[in-house]
């Protein structure tokens, strides 16, 4: 007998023999962060100066205990079969009514005390979802929730903390998480504070979310928000291409500024910013009227630069 056939038959009397229940399982769920570009209600009268725009957070509220009432991102448990990917997607689907998101993963929270209901590990996940694609879509509360509302999102860091000890860094930020919405003409909005703690140790980082003050926001979901942001944050500033999945097809250079300015944070001067895009972008022979302004040219992505 050949040495390979004879380890073939050794792995297949092995797994044959072999219980995966000797070793204690957890419940495995997949939460997305979904995030979109909107505008806020217009207030101003005068009709030139179009409504600002928003970041936004898709939210839905449980129906079911624990913490029913309260509000969690879109998630579920995995079935049988699937990959944990597909499993988000899934429920992306059942909430949104599209699948065209762009989804990415983000962290993994697995705290033994964040869920009551016992030993369950959440893979987070970044969903972003351009104006066009929503628009197709619908918003549709899955069987365990109420209803599945947009929030404006504001992360702003409130306080930080830095120790050092020998070879070991720590730094601490606190983060004031506020989400507001209207739903049926009722103002709703959930807060919370939320404590990054990041540990350089000999040229290595660790990054973890505690959740120190939360107002109707279920689970650990403060944290998972405020994790999947900083993350956004980090990607767009080492790869400006995922500013692109907030446009639908055709786009203004405007809308692409304003939305990279949403998520960092920073006011950009636009002769820079439209130079730094240059080589993403290739100008159409359409315009689009914005209020009373004149017509703004529309840009589609120059796809030799995102499939390289």
């Amino acid at each position: 007998m050949s040495e390979t056939k004879e380890y073939e038959n050794a792995e297949k009397d092995f797994l044959a023999e072999y219980d995966i229940n000797q070793y204690d399982r957890p419940s495995i769920a997949a939460d997305v962060a979904v995030f979109s570009i909107g505008r806020k209600l217009e207030t101003d009268a005068d009709y030139r100066k179009l409504p600002p725009k928003t970041l936004r957070l898709l939210m839905i509220q449980r129906a079911e205990q624990p913490f029913c009432g309260k509000w969690a991102l879109p998630g579920g448990f995995m079935r049988k079969g699937e990959t944990i990917q597909e499993t988000a997607r899934r429920e992306l689907k059942e909430e949104t009514g599209t699948d065209k998101a762009y989804l990415v993963h983000c962290d993994v929270f697995s705290d033994i005390e964040r869920d009551p209901r016992g030993w369950i590990i959440s893979q987070s996940f970044i969903a972003v979802l351009n104006e066009k694609d929503l628009a197709n879509g619908h918003l549709a509360a899955s069987g365990d929730a109420n209803e599945a509302a947009w929030f404006d999102i504001i992360v702003e860091k409130k306080a930080e903390h830095k120790q050092e000890q020998g070879n070991t860094v720590t730094c601490e930020n606190d983060y004031a998480l506020i989400l507001k919405s209207n739903l049926s003409g009722q103002e709703i909005v959930l807060c919370a504070v939320v404590r990054e703690q990041i540990v350089y140790h000999d040229y290595h980082e660790i990054i973890t979310y505690k959740i120190m003050e939360s107002k109707g926001i279920a689970f650990d979901h403060a944290a998972i928000v405020v994790s999947a942001f900083s993350r956004l944050q980090r990607m767009l500033d080492s790869d400006i291409r995922i500013a692109f999945d907030f446009m639908p097809e055709y786009f203004t250079l405007t809308d692409l500024q304003e939305t990279v300015e949403l998520i960092s944070g920073q006011e950009l001067v636009k002769p820079n910013f439209r130079r730094k895009i240059s080589e993403y972008v290739l100008e159409t022979d359409r315009q689009v009227q914005n209020g009373g302004h004149r017509p703004a040219k529309e840009f589609v992505r120059n796809l030799d630069r995102f499939y390289r």
